[in-house]
């Protein structure tokens, strides 16, 4: 067993100001208005949400979270999702994300826990079962890898919804790293997001 931390990358290679000057030049088509300064056209009309226009451009990230978060994650029904599966993929050593709030009493029961799903997986894999039978014994907590690609807009809905104090702790960490990503490369698409 190996207890990882969530994690988030940005897979994309992109240029902040020429997504800028896609924006202003796709949102200034219904106006037939001339280009300017694409920073400043982004920001009003987020300030005015007429955001249909952040939909032209799209970002993909990999995810890495337990099973739980990924479930979460996949209700978005606007954003496109490629998951680990656990029908195919055999585990011969699980990686999960523990629950943040174990205290360390509750640490070393959770690893025995951990340790019951790895022999009860390994039983079932060892009597013949594939890895899509034997699969029913493993926790929540497994670490999963995923790809979500969703437009801007939807990329700020979900930082809306997923980093307010409401939402899961383990979501705020994989949507705040989110968060980061675009305050570095993209910054006026969120910069009105506070968690």
């Amino acid at each position: 067993m190996k207890i990882i931390e969530p994690t988030v990358e940005l897979i994309d290679d992109i240029d902040g100001a020429q997504i800028l000057r896609k924006l202003e030049r796709c949102g200034k088509v219904s106006r037939q208005s001339k280009l300017g300064d694409a920073e400043s056209f982004v920001r009003s009309i987020i300030k005015r949400g007429h955001e249909s226009v952040l939909e032209h451009v799209s970002l993909t990230f990999h995810i890495v979270c337990d099973r739980a978060i990924m479930a979460e994650l996949t209700r978005h029904r606007l954003a496109s999702f490629t998951v680990e599966s656990t029908r195919y993929v055999k585990y011969d050593d699980l990686k999960v994300v523990a629950p943040f709030e174990l205290t360390k009493d509750n640490t070393h029961l959770f690893k025995d826990m951990i340790h019951n799903h790895e022999r009860s997986y390994a039983f079932l894999i060892g009597c013949g079962c594939k890895p899509e039978i034997a699969r029913s014994v493993l926790p929540l907590c497994l670490a999963t890898e995923l790809y979500m690609t969703a437009n801007l807009r939807e990329w700020r809905h979900i930082l809306k919804l997923r980093t307010d104090k409401a939402a899961h702790p383990q979501m705020r960490v994989v949507a705040g790293q989110i968060l980061d990503i675009l305050r570095e490369k993209l910054p006026v698409i969120v910069e009105d997001i506070t968690p």
